[in-house]
């Protein structure tokens, strides 16, 4: 199983599908590093078990998300994007068992 990544805004996907529009928004090293963080999400089963980025679990807007460092303080965020969320006994989401995610920002672009 592989990690599938959706978008929460139209703005958010286009900043990952061109480089050219990343570049513009986040300069050329943030861009580089957003590119290599989206094609190590693309091979992972467990997005917490990813080797870069310190993936942490947070809560964004009273919503449980995980976030993953791009490049100094500048991180994305993902929420569950299962359509049932696989939950723990304590009712956290269980993301070893997410296979879907949202990108819900980058930065402090939403």
């Amino acid at each position: 199983i592989i990690m599938f990544v959706t978008f929460q805004s139209k703005k958010l996907r286009t900043i990952c599908e061109s480089m050219h529009e990343a570049n513009e928004i986040f300069g050329d090293k943030v861009a580089s590093r957003l590119r290599s963080r989206l094609s190590d999400l693309s091979v992972t089963d467990n997005i917490l078990l990813l080797p870069v980025g310190s993936p942490e679990v947070c809560f964004e807007d009273g919503e449980e998300c995980i976030t993953i460092t791009i490049l100094g303080d500048v991180k994305m965020g993902f929420v569950c994007g299962n359509t049932v969320q696989p939950k723990n006994q304590d009712n956290t989401i269980n993301w070893s068992r997410v296979s879907r995610i949202r990108l819900v920002f980058i930065g402090d672009v939403k």
